[in-house]
Protein backbone atom coordinates (compact mmCIF):
# COMPACT_ATOMS: atom_id res chain seq x y z
CA UNK A 1 0.00 0.00 0.00
CA UNK A 2 1.34 3.66 -1.09
CA UNK A 3 2.20 5.45 2.03
CA UNK A 4 3.03 9.31 2.09
CA UNK A 5 3.08 11.40 4.90
CA UNK A 6 4.19 15.37 5.57
CA UNK A 7 4.55 16.71 9.21
CA UNK A 8 6.40 19.56 10.31
CA UNK A 9 9.02 18.99 13.55
CA UNK A 10 8.28 21.25 15.60
CA UNK A 11 7.46 21.91 19.50
CA UNK A 12 4.11 20.58 21.04
CA UNK A 13 2.01 23.97 21.44
CA UNK A 14 -1.61 23.61 21.60
CA UNK A 15 -3.71 25.45 18.17
CA UNK A 16 -6.74 26.27 16.29
CA UNK A 17 -6.70 23.22 13.92
CA UNK A 18 -8.60 22.56 10.52
CA UNK A 19 -9.18 19.04 9.02
CA UNK A 20 -9.61 18.09 5.75
CA UNK A 21 -10.22 14.76 4.36
CA UNK A 22 -10.18 14.12 0.10
CA UNK A 23 -11.37 10.73 -0.43
CA UNK A 24 -10.72 9.73 -4.15
CA UNK A 25 -10.85 7.04 -6.19
CA UNK A 26 -6.90 6.39 -5.91
CA UNK A 27 -6.19 8.08 -2.75
CA UNK A 28 -7.03 8.88 0.17
CA UNK A 29 -5.63 12.59 1.54
CA UNK A 30 -6.43 14.39 5.18
CA UNK A 31 -4.54 17.23 5.68
CA UNK A 32 -4.28 19.29 8.93
CA UNK A 33 -3.73 22.97 9.33
CA UNK A 34 -3.67 26.08 11.20
CA UNK A 35 -3.33 30.01 10.25
CA UNK A 36 -0.49 31.84 11.45
CA UNK A 37 -0.13 35.56 12.69
CA UNK A 38 -0.16 36.86 8.82
CA UNK A 39 -3.98 34.42 8.34
CA UNK A 40 -1.39 31.99 6.02
CA UNK A 41 -2.86 28.87 6.10
CA UNK A 42 0.22 26.50 7.68
CA UNK A 43 -0.24 22.59 7.15
CA UNK A 44 1.12 20.64 10.18
CA UNK A 45 0.71 17.18 8.59
CA UNK A 46 -0.69 15.40 5.28
CA UNK A 47 -1.03 12.43 5.39
CA UNK A 48 -1.88 10.00 1.92
CA UNK A 49 -3.26 6.13 1.84
CA UNK A 50 -3.75 4.37 -1.31
CA UNK A 51 -7.65 4.20 -1.65
CA UNK A 52 -9.88 1.54 -1.85
CA UNK A 53 -13.89 0.60 -2.01
CA UNK A 54 -14.05 4.05 -3.99
CA UNK A 55 -14.99 4.08 -7.51
CA UNK A 56 -15.79 7.11 -10.04
CA UNK A 57 -15.96 9.40 -6.37
CA UNK A 58 -18.82 6.36 -5.03
CA UNK A 59 -18.41 4.73 -1.96
CA UNK A 60 -18.89 1.44 -2.63
CA UNK A 61 -17.34 -0.55 0.31
CA UNK A 62 -17.62 1.29 3.39
CA UNK A 63 -15.50 -1.03 5.57
CA UNK A 64 -12.70 -0.53 3.15
CA UNK A 65 -13.03 3.12 3.16
CA UNK A 66 -13.24 3.68 7.00
CA UNK A 67 -9.90 1.31 7.18
CA UNK A 68 -8.38 3.40 4.93
CA UNK A 69 -9.23 6.43 7.01
CA UNK A 70 -9.08 5.40 10.21
CA UNK A 71 -5.40 4.70 9.43
CA UNK A 72 -4.76 8.35 7.40
CA UNK A 73 -6.28 9.33 11.21
CA UNK A 74 -4.31 7.60 13.08
CA UNK A 75 -1.16 8.46 11.70
CA UNK A 76 -1.93 12.23 11.87
CA UNK A 77 -3.21 11.72 14.99
CA UNK A 78 0.13 10.51 16.13
CA UNK A 79 2.67 13.21 14.34
CA UNK A 80 0.97 15.93 16.00
CA UNK A 81 -0.27 14.59 19.50
CA UNK A 82 -3.86 14.85 19.29
CA UNK A 83 -7.29 13.54 18.49
CA UNK A 84 -9.29 14.77 15.77
CA UNK A 85 -13.34 14.25 16.24
CA UNK A 86 -14.51 16.46 13.25
CA UNK A 87 -13.72 17.19 9.57
CA UNK A 88 -14.66 18.96 6.28
CA UNK A 89 -14.77 16.79 3.15
CA UNK A 90 -14.86 17.30 -0.23
CA UNK A 91 -16.86 15.02 -2.90
CA UNK A 92 -16.49 14.65 -6.57
CA UNK A 93 -18.27 12.25 -9.19
CA UNK A 94 -21.06 12.38 -12.07
CA UNK A 95 -23.76 12.70 -9.12
CA UNK A 96 -22.79 16.53 -8.86
CA UNK A 97 -24.18 18.58 -11.26
CA UNK A 98 -25.17 22.22 -11.83
CA UNK A 99 -28.13 23.83 -12.67
CA UNK A 100 -29.39 27.77 -13.19
CA UNK A 101 -32.69 29.48 -12.48
CA UNK A 102 -33.50 32.98 -12.62
CA UNK A 103 -36.03 35.01 -9.77
CA UNK A 104 -36.98 38.28 -9.78
CA UNK A 105 -38.43 40.68 -6.50
CA UNK A 106 -40.13 44.08 -7.20
CA UNK A 107 -38.15 47.03 -5.13
CA UNK A 108 -39.38 48.52 -1.99
CA UNK A 109 -39.30 51.90 -1.90
CA UNK A 110 -37.39 52.59 -5.85
CA UNK A 111 -37.61 56.48 -5.15
CA UNK A 112 -34.80 55.53 -3.13
CA UNK A 113 -32.81 53.29 -5.03
CA UNK A 114 -32.39 49.22 -3.80
CA UNK A 115 -31.82 48.70 -0.46
CA UNK A 116 -30.46 45.53 0.84
CA UNK A 117 -33.59 44.35 1.76
CA UNK A 118 -34.45 44.08 -1.84
CA UNK A 119 -31.02 41.43 -2.29
CA UNK A 120 -32.14 39.69 0.72
CA UNK A 121 -35.64 38.69 -0.51
CA UNK A 122 -34.13 37.70 -4.03
CA UNK A 123 -31.77 35.37 -1.54
CA UNK A 124 -34.72 34.05 0.30
CA UNK A 125 -36.98 33.38 -2.95
CA UNK A 126 -33.95 30.94 -4.02
CA UNK A 127 -33.56 30.05 -0.32
CA UNK A 128 -37.27 28.52 -0.69
CA UNK A 129 -36.32 26.44 -4.00
CA UNK A 130 -36.55 22.84 -3.20
CA UNK A 131 -34.13 20.05 -4.54
CA UNK A 132 -35.87 16.88 -6.48
CA UNK A 133 -36.11 14.16 -3.66
CA UNK A 134 -33.08 12.54 -4.49
CA UNK A 135 -31.18 15.14 -4.47
CA UNK A 136 -29.85 17.97 -1.96
CA UNK A 137 -28.72 21.82 -2.77
CA UNK A 138 -24.87 22.21 -1.75
CA UNK A 139 -24.57 25.94 -2.98
CA UNK A 140 -26.37 29.02 -4.30
CA UNK A 141 -24.25 31.15 -6.06
CA UNK A 142 -26.00 34.20 -8.02
CA UNK A 143 -24.30 35.05 -11.29
CA UNK A 144 -25.41 38.42 -11.81
CA UNK A 145 -28.25 40.90 -11.36
CA UNK A 146 -30.37 42.70 -13.84
CA UNK A 147 -32.43 46.16 -12.98
CA UNK A 148 -35.56 46.46 -15.10
CA UNK A 149 -34.64 43.74 -17.25
CA UNK A 150 -31.96 45.58 -19.11
CA UNK A 151 -29.32 46.13 -17.12
CA UNK A 152 -26.57 44.30 -15.61
CA UNK A 153 -24.78 44.86 -12.42
CA UNK A 154 -22.49 43.38 -9.90
CA UNK A 155 -23.62 45.41 -7.21
CA UNK A 156 -27.43 46.19 -6.91
CA UNK A 157 -27.43 48.13 -3.88
CA UNK A 158 -27.86 52.30 -4.21
CA UNK A 159 -28.93 51.45 -7.89
CA UNK A 160 -32.41 53.20 -8.94
CA UNK A 161 -35.08 50.65 -10.65
CA UNK A 162 -38.44 49.04 -9.91
CA UNK A 163 -37.46 45.69 -10.53
CA UNK A 164 -34.45 43.18 -9.45
CA UNK A 165 -33.75 40.02 -10.98
CA UNK A 166 -30.90 37.84 -10.22
CA UNK A 167 -29.80 34.53 -11.67
CA UNK A 168 -28.64 31.84 -9.63
CA UNK A 169 -26.37 28.79 -10.07
CA UNK A 170 -27.22 25.46 -7.71
CA UNK A 171 -24.81 23.11 -7.20
CA UNK A 172 -26.63 19.76 -6.73
CA UNK A 173 -25.41 16.08 -5.38
CA UNK A 174 -27.04 12.96 -4.92
CA UNK A 175 -28.40 11.98 -1.72
CA UNK A 176 -26.74 8.77 -1.41
CA UNK A 177 -22.85 9.72 -1.67
CA UNK A 178 -23.55 12.22 0.88
CA UNK A 179 -25.15 9.15 3.13
CA UNK A 180 -22.21 6.88 2.52
CA UNK A 181 -19.81 9.95 3.31
CA UNK A 182 -21.76 9.93 6.59
CA UNK A 183 -21.17 6.52 7.42
CA UNK A 184 -17.64 6.43 7.06
CA UNK A 185 -17.32 9.06 9.15
CA UNK A 186 -19.19 7.62 11.92
CA UNK A 187 -16.99 4.23 11.47
CA UNK A 188 -14.28 6.55 11.60
CA UNK A 189 -15.05 7.98 14.59
CA UNK A 190 -15.96 11.56 13.59
CA UNK A 191 -18.23 14.02 12.37
CA UNK A 192 -18.83 15.91 9.24
CA UNK A 193 -17.62 19.42 10.15
CA UNK A 194 -18.86 20.61 5.71
CA UNK A 195 -18.78 19.05 2.41
CA UNK A 196 -17.86 20.82 -0.69
CA UNK A 197 -18.09 20.00 -3.42
CA UNK A 198 -14.58 19.99 -5.00
CA UNK A 199 -14.83 21.20 -8.72
CA UNK A 200 -16.47 24.10 -6.91
CA UNK A 201 -13.56 24.95 -4.26
CA UNK A 202 -10.07 24.02 -6.32
CA UNK A 203 -9.86 27.83 -7.33
CA UNK A 204 -9.35 28.52 -3.23
CA UNK A 205 -6.00 26.94 -3.81
CA UNK A 206 -4.87 27.80 -7.92
CA UNK A 207 -6.49 31.15 -8.64
CA UNK A 208 -5.44 34.78 -8.12
CA UNK A 209 -7.54 37.29 -8.06
CA UNK A 210 -6.73 38.19 -11.62
CA UNK A 211 -7.26 34.98 -13.32
CA UNK A 212 -10.84 34.80 -11.03
CA UNK A 213 -11.66 38.05 -12.20
CA UNK A 214 -10.67 37.62 -16.04
CA UNK A 215 -11.48 34.15 -16.46
CA UNK A 216 -9.81 30.83 -16.24
CA UNK A 217 -10.72 27.47 -15.87
CA UNK A 218 -9.60 24.44 -13.38
CA UNK A 219 -9.53 20.97 -14.96
CA UNK A 220 -8.62 18.74 -11.66
CA UNK A 221 -7.53 15.19 -13.15
CA UNK A 222 -8.02 12.29 -11.00
CA UNK A 223 -8.35 8.68 -10.47
CA UNK A 224 -11.46 7.90 -12.10
CA UNK A 225 -13.34 11.68 -12.22
CA UNK A 226 -12.09 15.12 -14.25
CA UNK A 227 -13.75 17.85 -12.00
CA UNK A 228 -14.41 21.16 -14.23
CA UNK A 229 -14.72 24.64 -13.06
CA UNK A 230 -14.93 28.23 -14.79
CA UNK A 231 -14.56 31.48 -12.86
CA UNK A 232 -15.50 34.66 -14.45
CA UNK A 233 -15.70 37.92 -12.78
CA UNK A 234 -14.49 36.50 -9.46
CA UNK A 235 -17.42 34.30 -9.59
CA UNK A 236 -18.13 30.47 -10.13
CA UNK A 237 -20.18 30.57 -13.55
CA UNK A 238 -20.20 26.47 -14.27
CA UNK A 239 -18.81 22.94 -12.84
CA UNK A 240 -18.78 19.16 -13.88
CA UNK A 241 -17.31 16.03 -12.95
CA UNK A 242 -16.83 14.15 -16.23
CA UNK A 243 -16.78 9.80 -14.90
CA UNK A 244 -13.30 9.24 -16.54
CA UNK A 245 -9.88 10.15 -15.49
CA UNK A 246 -6.35 8.11 -14.98
CA UNK A 247 -7.98 4.80 -14.40
CA UNK A 248 -9.09 4.81 -17.98
CA UNK A 249 -5.51 5.44 -19.00
CA UNK A 250 -4.45 2.18 -16.73
CA UNK A 251 -6.78 0.09 -17.82
CA UNK A 252 -5.90 1.04 -21.38
CA UNK A 253 -2.20 0.06 -20.93
CA UNK A 254 -3.02 -3.16 -19.10
CA UNK A 255 -4.72 -4.38 -22.05
CA UNK A 256 -1.58 -4.26 -24.02
CA UNK A 257 -0.65 -6.84 -21.44
CA UNK A 258 1.12 -4.81 -19.33
CA UNK A 259 0.78 -6.08 -15.74
CA UNK A 260 -1.35 -3.87 -12.93
CA UNK A 261 0.90 -3.44 -10.34
CA UNK A 262 3.52 -1.96 -12.69
CA UNK A 263 1.79 0.45 -14.94
CA UNK A 264 1.48 3.83 -12.54
CA UNK A 265 5.03 3.37 -12.26
CA UNK A 266 5.78 2.70 -15.75
CA UNK A 267 2.92 5.83 -17.11
CA UNK A 268 4.75 8.19 -14.07
CA UNK A 269 8.42 7.54 -15.65
CA UNK A 270 8.59 7.17 -19.35
CA UNK A 271 4.93 8.57 -19.92
CA UNK A 272 4.39 11.23 -22.36
CA UNK A 273 0.95 12.79 -23.65
CA UNK A 274 2.30 13.52 -27.36
CA UNK A 275 3.45 10.46 -29.04
CA UNK A 276 5.39 12.31 -31.58
CA UNK A 277 8.04 13.88 -28.94
CA UNK A 278 8.93 10.21 -27.79
CA UNK A 279 11.92 8.15 -29.72
CA UNK A 280 10.43 5.00 -31.12
CA UNK A 281 13.73 3.15 -30.44
CA UNK A 282 13.68 2.98 -26.89
CA UNK A 283 12.28 -0.04 -25.67
CA UNK A 284 11.27 -0.44 -21.63
CA UNK A 285 11.66 -4.02 -20.28
CA UNK A 286 9.23 -4.43 -17.37
CA UNK A 287 9.03 -7.61 -14.98
CA UNK A 288 6.72 -9.76 -15.40
CA UNK A 289 6.08 -13.93 -14.09
CA UNK A 290 9.58 -15.29 -12.37
CA UNK A 291 12.59 -13.85 -14.10
CA UNK A 292 10.86 -13.01 -17.77
CA UNK A 293 10.42 -9.12 -18.96
CA UNK A 294 8.17 -7.64 -21.19
CA UNK A 295 9.38 -4.59 -23.66
CA UNK A 296 7.09 -2.22 -24.21
CA UNK A 297 8.04 1.15 -27.01
CA UNK A 298 8.02 3.82 -25.00
CA UNK A 299 6.18 5.65 -28.17
CA UNK A 300 3.54 3.18 -27.99
CA UNK A 301 2.93 3.69 -24.04
CA UNK A 302 2.57 7.62 -25.01
CA UNK A 303 0.45 6.40 -28.20
CA UNK A 304 -1.95 4.88 -25.81
CA UNK A 305 -1.94 8.23 -23.15
CA UNK A 306 -2.33 10.21 -25.84
CA UNK A 307 -5.64 8.76 -27.39
CA UNK A 308 -7.14 8.64 -23.54
CA UNK A 309 -5.87 12.12 -22.31
CA UNK A 310 -7.09 13.55 -26.00
CA UNK A 311 -10.92 12.06 -25.13
CA UNK A 312 -10.77 14.16 -21.62
CA UNK A 313 -9.68 17.09 -23.33
CA UNK A 314 -12.60 17.10 -25.74
CA UNK A 315 -15.29 15.94 -23.03
CA UNK A 316 -13.55 19.06 -20.62
CA UNK A 317 -13.68 21.28 -23.90
CA UNK A 318 -17.41 20.51 -24.34
CA UNK A 319 -18.48 21.32 -20.97
CA UNK A 320 -16.46 24.38 -21.00
CA UNK A 321 -18.47 25.40 -24.13
CA UNK A 322 -21.67 24.39 -22.58
CA UNK A 323 -20.62 27.33 -19.78
CA UNK A 324 -21.21 30.00 -21.89
CA UNK A 325 -17.80 31.51 -21.14
CA UNK A 326 -15.85 29.72 -23.47
CA UNK A 327 -14.52 32.92 -25.20
CA UNK A 328 -14.23 34.73 -21.77
CA UNK A 329 -11.45 33.11 -20.33
CA UNK A 330 -8.41 35.00 -20.91
CA UNK A 331 -5.85 33.53 -18.70
CA UNK A 332 -6.66 29.93 -19.67
CA UNK A 333 -6.75 26.54 -18.41
CA UNK A 334 -5.28 25.24 -15.23
CA UNK A 335 -4.50 21.42 -14.93
CA UNK A 336 -4.05 19.90 -11.72
CA UNK A 337 -4.72 16.39 -9.94
CA UNK A 338 -2.47 13.21 -10.06
CA UNK A 339 -2.39 12.80 -13.87
CA UNK A 340 -1.34 16.18 -14.23
CA UNK A 341 2.27 15.19 -13.85
CA UNK A 342 2.27 13.36 -17.04
CA UNK A 343 4.99 14.24 -19.41
CA UNK A 344 4.07 17.32 -22.12
CA UNK A 345 0.01 16.89 -21.09
CA UNK A 346 -0.23 20.62 -21.38
CA UNK A 347 0.91 20.69 -24.75
CA UNK A 348 -2.09 18.29 -25.71
CA UNK A 349 -4.73 20.31 -23.97
CA UNK A 350 -3.59 23.41 -25.73
CA UNK A 351 -3.89 21.15 -29.21
CA UNK A 352 -7.25 19.95 -27.95
CA UNK A 353 -9.10 23.16 -26.66
CA UNK A 354 -7.03 25.87 -27.84
CA UNK A 355 -6.39 27.24 -24.29
CA UNK A 356 -2.96 28.57 -23.21
CA UNK A 357 -2.39 25.65 -20.21
CA UNK A 358 0.18 25.83 -17.03
CA UNK A 359 0.30 22.59 -14.96
CA UNK A 360 -0.25 23.91 -10.93
CA UNK A 361 0.18 22.90 -7.46
CA UNK A 362 -1.26 24.15 -4.60
CA UNK A 363 0.31 27.45 -3.58
CA UNK A 364 -2.63 30.40 -2.52
CA UNK A 365 -3.16 31.30 0.85
CA UNK A 366 -0.21 28.83 2.12
CA UNK A 367 3.01 29.94 3.85
CA UNK A 368 6.32 29.66 2.22
CA UNK A 369 7.35 26.57 4.40
CA UNK A 370 3.74 24.96 3.69
CA UNK A 371 4.11 26.01 0.00
CA UNK A 372 7.39 24.20 -0.24
CA UNK A 373 6.02 21.12 1.16
CA UNK A 374 3.06 20.57 -1.10
CA UNK A 375 4.94 18.51 -4.39
CA UNK A 376 2.33 17.07 -6.09
CA UNK A 377 -0.55 18.20 -8.13
CA UNK A 378 -2.75 15.26 -6.74
CA UNK A 379 -2.58 17.02 -2.97
CA UNK A 380 -4.82 20.35 -4.61
CA UNK A 381 -8.08 19.18 -4.07
CA UNK A 382 -7.14 18.43 -0.26
CA UNK A 383 -5.19 22.03 0.36
CA UNK A 384 -8.14 23.66 -0.79
CA UNK A 385 -10.69 21.74 1.14
CA UNK A 386 -8.63 23.06 4.64
CA UNK A 387 -8.39 26.30 2.90
CA UNK A 388 -12.57 26.31 2.70
CA UNK A 389 -12.74 24.98 5.60
CA UNK A 390 -11.39 28.01 7.26
CA UNK A 391 -13.92 30.31 5.89
CA UNK A 392 -16.22 28.54 8.06
CA UNK A 393 -14.15 27.63 11.51
CA UNK A 394 -12.05 25.16 13.08
CA UNK A 395 -12.93 21.55 13.63
CA UNK A 396 -13.13 19.73 17.01
CA UNK A 397 -9.92 18.80 18.17
CA UNK A 398 -8.70 17.54 21.78
CA UNK A 399 -5.10 17.79 22.53
CA UNK A 400 -2.93 14.70 24.30
CA UNK A 401 0.51 15.52 25.10
CA UNK A 402 2.91 12.97 23.97
CA UNK A 403 4.99 12.22 26.87
CA UNK A 404 8.42 10.84 26.11
CA UNK A 405 10.30 9.14 28.34
CA UNK A 406 13.69 9.97 29.75
CA UNK A 407 16.73 8.48 28.38
CA UNK A 408 18.05 5.38 30.46
CA UNK A 409 21.47 5.00 31.40
CA UNK A 410 23.35 2.66 28.90
CA UNK A 411 23.89 0.21 32.19
CA UNK A 412 19.67 -0.45 31.30
CA UNK A 413 20.82 -1.51 28.05
CA UNK A 414 21.89 -4.86 28.47
CA UNK A 415 21.78 -6.44 31.97
CA UNK A 416 24.15 -9.00 33.27
CA UNK A 417 23.32 -12.24 34.44
CA UNK A 418 23.66 -11.11 38.19
CA UNK A 419 21.18 -8.57 37.51
CA UNK A 420 18.51 -10.98 35.40
CA UNK A 421 18.82 -13.55 38.56
CA UNK A 422 19.57 -12.29 41.86
CA UNK A 423 19.11 -15.34 43.64
CA UNK A 424 21.79 -16.93 41.35
CA UNK A 425 24.41 -13.95 42.61
CA UNK A 426 27.87 -15.64 43.34
CA UNK A 427 28.30 -15.29 47.16
CA UNK A 428 30.77 -12.05 48.36
CA UNK A 429 33.09 -13.97 50.20
CA UNK A 430 34.58 -15.74 46.99
CA UNK A 431 34.85 -12.18 44.35
CA UNK A 432 38.01 -10.67 45.36
CA UNK A 433 36.82 -7.08 44.48
CA UNK A 434 40.72 -6.05 43.91
CA UNK A 435 41.32 -8.22 41.75
CA UNK A 436 38.83 -7.89 39.03
CA UNK A 437 40.06 -6.51 35.56
CA UNK A 438 39.89 -2.95 34.92
CA UNK A 439 39.95 -2.28 30.72
CA UNK A 440 41.03 1.32 31.63
CA UNK A 441 44.12 0.12 33.62
CA UNK A 442 47.34 -0.12 31.12
CA UNK A 443 48.52 -3.08 32.52
CA UNK A 444 46.08 -6.48 33.26
CA UNK A 445 46.79 -7.99 36.51
CA UNK A 446 46.32 -11.39 36.90
CA UNK A 447 43.96 -12.54 40.15
CA UNK A 448 45.60 -14.57 42.56
CA UNK A 449 45.05 -18.42 42.46
CA UNK A 450 41.13 -18.81 44.48
CA UNK A 451 40.78 -21.99 46.09
CA UNK A 452 38.24 -24.80 44.48
CA UNK A 453 34.70 -24.05 45.82
CA UNK A 454 32.61 -27.53 46.11
CA UNK A 455 29.76 -25.57 44.33
CA UNK A 456 31.45 -24.46 41.54
CA UNK A 457 31.81 -20.71 42.81
CA UNK A 458 35.69 -20.33 41.58
CA UNK A 459 33.87 -20.94 37.29
CA UNK A 460 31.06 -18.98 38.52
CA UNK A 461 33.62 -15.91 39.59
CA UNK A 462 35.18 -16.21 36.18
CA UNK A 463 32.16 -16.30 34.11
CA UNK A 464 30.48 -13.67 35.69
CA UNK A 465 33.72 -11.27 35.35
CA UNK A 466 33.82 -12.46 31.72
CA UNK A 467 30.18 -11.35 31.33
CA UNK A 468 30.67 -8.20 33.10
CA UNK A 469 33.87 -7.45 30.75
CA UNK A 470 31.45 -8.27 27.46
CA UNK A 471 28.63 -6.37 28.90
CA UNK A 472 30.71 -3.14 30.00
CA UNK A 473 32.06 -2.72 26.32
CA UNK A 474 28.99 -3.14 24.83
CA UNK A 475 27.29 -0.58 27.11
CA UNK A 476 30.17 1.68 26.29
CA UNK A 477 29.71 1.88 22.17
CA UNK A 478 25.75 2.41 23.24
CA UNK A 479 26.58 5.57 25.37
CA UNK A 480 29.42 6.76 22.78
CA UNK A 481 27.20 5.97 19.39
CA UNK A 482 25.33 8.60 17.59
CA UNK A 483 21.31 8.51 17.30
CA UNK A 484 19.99 7.72 13.91
CA UNK A 485 16.19 7.42 12.88
CA UNK A 486 15.85 4.64 10.48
Amino acid sequence: MKVKSYARNRIMEKKNYIVGIDIGSSNIVMIVGSKNAAGEMVIEALVERASKGVNAGMIENINQVSECVKAAKAEAEERLGIRISEAYAGISGAFISCASLSDHVYVREPQSGISQSDVDALFLRMKEVVAPDNEIIMERIPQNYVVDGVKEISDPVGAFGRRLAATFNFILCEKTPLDRLNMVFRHSGMELAGVYANPMIMSEALLSEDEKMDGAVVVDLGGSTTDVAVYHGNIIRHIASIPMGAGSINKDICMHGVPERSVEALKKKYGSAVAEFVSDQKLIQIPTMGHRTKGVLRRNLAAIIEARLTDIAELVKTEIKNSGYAGRLSFGMVLTGGSAAIEHIDELFHRVTGYEVRVATASCGLDEGSRNGIEYPEHTAAVALLLKGAEHGICSVSFRPTVVPPRQPATSKITTPEQRMPEQRVPENIVDKKTVPNPDDGERKEPEPQPESTNGGGRGRWFGNMIKKLTDGINNTFENADDEEI
